[in-house]
């Protein structure tokens, strides 16, 4: 009897080893790694300031007031340059919000003319058409590649264009003309590439729809106007960014 109880006394103490060896054996499971969420390769937060060189083309429609009919329309190519300056807010985090004030010159010789009949004086008039100076202030959003520093943007916003109108009278003759200040609004987009860590460059079109303008004939019984005139740009810009920082990699706790 004493050597059948310790026979299975000694056969549940080795089940209980073997067991007890399995569990400590046995691998246990990792806990799941943290999500990674993938960054810009860059930082786009900061002010920035740069140059730019591009080509602008007018068109401006003009009709006879008096009459209401249209007698043509003026366009003009010119060569610009000028400048930027603005803020980008980076968020999301791959999306960017900002402001920009563009200003550009305009080269002198832009001017282009028609000539065309008035039927309200019965008289034939030479018109031209040129601009001295165009700036913009906008809003910029747009979104950033996270795997390359490339930003892809639109903005809108308000501009404004110097531009000088004249009107030479051939019967007559004489001339009358105006220089105006006239804003519009502005439509945009554009491309920007950061080759260096503070350095990047962009590629840009912006539309400006500009307000009409009166011209009135101070010699003879007429008046002009300038109907819904606009500027279109596309200017190669280089931009060097502020407080540029890299990225931190972001994760998910769990």
């Amino acid at each position: 009897m004493k050597r059948l109880l310790l026979a299975s006394v000694a056969a549940v103490a080795f089940a209980a080893t073997g067991t007890g060896l399995r569990a400590a054996d046995m691998a246990v499971k990792a806990p799941p790694a943290p999500a990674y969420v993938p960054q810009p390769a860059y930082n786009w937060t900061g002010f920035y300031v740069g140059a730019n060189v591009g080509g602008g083309a007018a068109t401006a429609p003009i009709f006879d007031t008096l009459t209401g009919v249209s007698v043509g329309s003026v366009s003009e190519l010119a060569f610009i340059g000028g400048g930027q300056i603005g803020y980008n807010y980076q968020f999301s985090p791959n999306f960017i919000l900002g402001v920009e004030w563009f200003f550009d010159g305009v080269a002198g010789n832009n001017n282009n003319s028609i000539t065309f009949f008035a039927p309200a004086s019965r008289n034939f008039f030479q018109a031209s058409a040129g601009a001295d100076w165009v700036t913009t202030i906008t809003g910029r959003f747009g979104y950033t590649s996270p795997v390359a520093p490339w930003f892809i943007y639109t903005k809108t916003g308000w501009g404004w264009v110097q531009t000088q109108s004249t009107f030479t009278d051939l019967t007559v003759p004489a001339s009358f003309s105006t220089t105006k200040t006239n804003g519009g609004w502005v439509w945009g987009a554009g491309i920007e590439w950061a080759f260096a860590s503070n350095w990047s460059v962009k590629l840009e079109y912006q539309y400006i729809g500009l307000n009409n303008i009166g011209v009135t004939n101070g010699f003879v019984l007429d008046q002009f106007n300038v109907d819904k005139p606009n500027v279109q740009m596309v200017t190669l810009g280089i931009n060097y960014l502020f407080n540029w920082s890299p990225p931190s990699p972001v994760v998910t706790r769990y």
